[in-house]
């Protein structure tokens, strides 16, 4: 009998909650400041949102919460540092979406395990991604789009932030949904798809919501849809793709704080608890809010069962599309 993988990676994951690191209670934590591992460059929504939780977090763990800038391989430097480092809860990752899932299943050379090696401390952000389609294309909802893409012989242009990512596989996972011809166009950053968007070079981006929302105020794009599992505050006006008529399509950039395996799970709850509460600040959530981002701030256990059901999703979207990295 095949056993399912699933129920066993959670199993781990939560087995690693447990972990064996010098005994450390939550009263005595944290006895020094506390690192959060950003694995991009500064600048940017990423950094940005890691500082804004960090400013809260040394207010409700009586301690500095510092942020540390280690970029390189899309994410997985800075990951597999935190992965090393002490498991005391001291060196923290602000992990998103790539270096926690997707980014070990395209590349064999990731030196580290997400669901092995790194801890679930919280699933901080979900961040809102929609399509957005140059103004003179020929379609004004979803509907359209579809029956346009399947009707061009050379297919439509759709282009993202880079190849391998969410946004490309959202992409192949939208063509092979809804049977429409889609050729993906990579770029070097979100920004320089927009400008061919804006072009007219290409027909489309999949991308944030926080860069589409002003240029559809100012009538230079439409966005025909929303990928993720419920309309973002930020365009509440457009729909999801599921509600558009494709049920089993939704998605999510996400970010979350990591530990390094072995950290004691009190230090663990702790981590957690001061990050829920940093969430629950009204300027904070304000501004999350602007910069397309809906604030999540999990337990441990949820965000485990959340990065097996991501990873799996993935997975699966990798095989029926034929992903390829290019």
């Amino acid at each position: 009998m095949t056993r399912n993988p699933a129920p066993l990676a959670v199993l781990a994951l939560l087995a690693g909650l447990c972990g064996s690191a010098p005994a450390q209670t939550a009263a005595s934590f944290p006895t020094k400041p506390v690192r959060i591992v950003v694995p991009y460059a500064p600048g940017g929504a990423l950094d940005a949102s890691a500082r804004l939780v960090a400013t809260e977090m040394t207010k409700i763990l009586g301690q500095t919460v510092l942020i540390e800038n280690r970029p390189g391989g899309a994410g997985t430097t800075g990951a597999d540092f935190v992965a090393k480092a002490p498991a005391d809860g001291h060196t923290l990752c602000w992990c998103p979406t790539g270096p926690l899932t997707i980014t070990p299943l395209t590349d064999p050379k990731v030196p580290y395990q997400p669901l092995k090696d790194l801890v679930p401390v919280s699933h901080v952000i979900n961040m809102d991604n929609v399509i957005m389609a140059r103004r003179d294309l020929p379609a004004d909802n979803l509907k359209d789009l579809v029956a346009l893409a399947r009707s061009q012989p050379a297919g439509l242009t759709f282009g993202t932030p880079g190849a391998g990512g969410t946004h490309h596989l959202g992409g192949e996972w939208f063509r092979t949904e809804t049977g429409g011809k889609l050729v993906h166009v990579p770029y070097k950053g979100e920004n320089p798809a927009i400008a061919d968007l804006l072009g007219g070079q290409i027909d489309l981006v999949f991308g944030s919501a926080s860069l589409a929302a002003p240029l559809l105020r100012e009538g230079k794009i439409k966005v025909l849809g929303n990928v993720g599992s419920s309309r973002s505050r930020l365009l509440p006006e457009v729909p999801t793709v599921a509600q558009s008529g494709y049920p089993s399509y939704a998605w999510y950039n996400f970010i979350g704080l990591n530990a390094p395996a072995g950290t004691p799970a009190p230090v663990i709850d702790t981590l957690s608890k001061a990050v829920a509460r940093s969430l629950q600040d009204p300027t904070l959530r304000e501004k999350f809010v602007g910069m397309g981002f809906e604030p999540v701030g999990s337990t441990p256990d949820q965000f485990a069962r959340f990065l097996v059901k991501e990873t799996a999703t993935w997975s699966r979207v990798m095989k029926s599309t034929g992903f390829s990295r290019e």
